[in-house]
């Protein structure tokens, strides 16, 4: 069983259905195996906001698209219960994909699976 705690704010105004992070969400963690209660933390931002978050975070000094703020190096059973994934932000003007694959591909980084490895 899979119980999912998610938490939206927006500081930009954008139209947007939580059931559709929701499903993002939930589909990553059962295509892991997964089972518990998980907290994930979505915020949406303007373009300057990623910026900000782009340079600090990552030494880079430009917009992105979506940045991922993990809480754990990886998450899999053994991980205690409830697991605090940690948080998604998701620049909404910079997207290129659909918002919902921004989601799936965020919340593989918040269980520690990153491109060059997976």
């Amino acid at each position: 069983m899979i119980k999912l705690n998610l938490t939206i704010e927006k500081d930009i105004k954008f139209a947007f259905e939580a059931s559709i992070a929701e499903k993002a969400i939930l589909k990553v963690l059962k295509e892991k195996g997964l089972e518990g209660i998980f907290e994930v933390d979505l915020k949406f931002v303007s373009v300057q906001e990623i910026h900000t978050l782009n340079r600090e975070y990552r030494d880079k000094d430009k917009p992105t698209d979506v940045i991922s703020f993990p809480i754990h190096e990886k998450v899999d059973a053994s991980t205690p219960q409830p697991v605090l994934l940690g948080d998604i932000v998701i620049c909404p003007e910079m997207a290129e994909e659909k918002i919902e694959k921004l989601i799936e591909h965020s919340t593989l980084h918040l269980l520690g699976f990153h491109h060059k490895e997976d």
